[in-house]
């Protein structure tokens, strides 16, 4: 789990280091690559929220493990709890 952190943060960290699309010129040339720097930034932003997706599935589904752990530890408690009263109610008795 610790992995995918740490590519998430190396991930957002690449990002906001990279560079800005600046059009230099009006020339063919400059806007041609302007326009592909900025297809290049909108084709980064996708596979930035697959990966920002993934890691929120696998934090959710470590989360439902463990509040089924919580469950049946409570579960547990409440059924030690339930003996414990029967056998003090069968001394009062």
């Amino acid at each position: 789990m610790k992995i995918f952190y740490f590519l998430f943060f190396i991930l957002v960290s690449n990002a906001s280091m990279s560079h800005e699309c600046v059009l230099k010129g009006t020339s063919a040339k400059e806007i041609t690559i302007y326009n592909s720097c900025k297809a290049d930034k909108s084709n980064n932003k996708s596979s930035n929220k697959d990966l920002n997706n993934m890691l929120l599935k696998n934090k959710i589904k470590t989360l439902k493990k463990e509040n089924n752990n919580l469950k049946n530890q409570l579960l547990d408690l409440k059924i030690r709890l339930g003996n414990i009263l029967n056998r003090i109610n069968s001394y009062v008795d």
